[in-house]
């Protein structure tokens, strides 16, 4: 019985301690995002992690996986972060692979060879790795599938 309340007591006590810090880096955090904003640089996870070092007393500061994992301290980075914001439309923006209506090219039977290449390689830029991968097993399947009726045609020509 006294050791379970030893350990309730222990228990408490590290609470205690991950409260204390958890303040501790939001303080330290939201510190060092209004120093970067009031010396005009730009606020990023690396720029903050590096100026809490230096502003942190025993020079520890705060890894930027911390300002990623404090929900309280992630929104306020969010809030003033340009770059984040930036980041965010540009995602906006892009639209996955199957949804993108503007940019249908996904039926090979519809490519023209005359069509503009330059505006292709830029299609294919704007893609992910993910989607550029999905979009090579298509021409894929597309290419084994012509040349499996090409040779039945020509199997079949053969016979007769």
């Amino acid at each position: 019985m006294s050791q379970d309340l030893s350990i309730e007591n222990h228990k408490s006590g590290l609470e205690r301690d991950y409260e204390k810090r958890r303040v501790n880096s939001f303080e330290l955090g939201k510190k060092a995002i209004d120093t970067l904003l009031a010396e005009g640089k730009e606020v990023t996870l690396h720029n903050v992690s590096k100026k809490t070092k230096e502003l942190d007393e025993q020079g520890k500061g705060i890894h930027f996986n911390t300002i990623r994992n404090h929900e309280e301290l992630y929104a306020y980075y969010k809030e003033k972060s340009k770059s984040y914001k930036k980041k965010q439309k540009e995602l906006e923006k892009h639209l996955p692979y199957r949804e993108n209506e503007k940019n249908t090219f996904h039926e090979f039977e519809q490519l023209k060879t005359d069509r503009n290449l330059k505006n292709v390689y830029k299609q294919y830029m704007r893609l992910t790795k993910t989607e550029l991968a999905t979009r090579l097993i298509e021409a894929e399947q597309y290419i084994a599938e012509g040349n499996l009726e090409y040779l039945e045609k020509l199997f079949e020509t053969y016979e007769g």
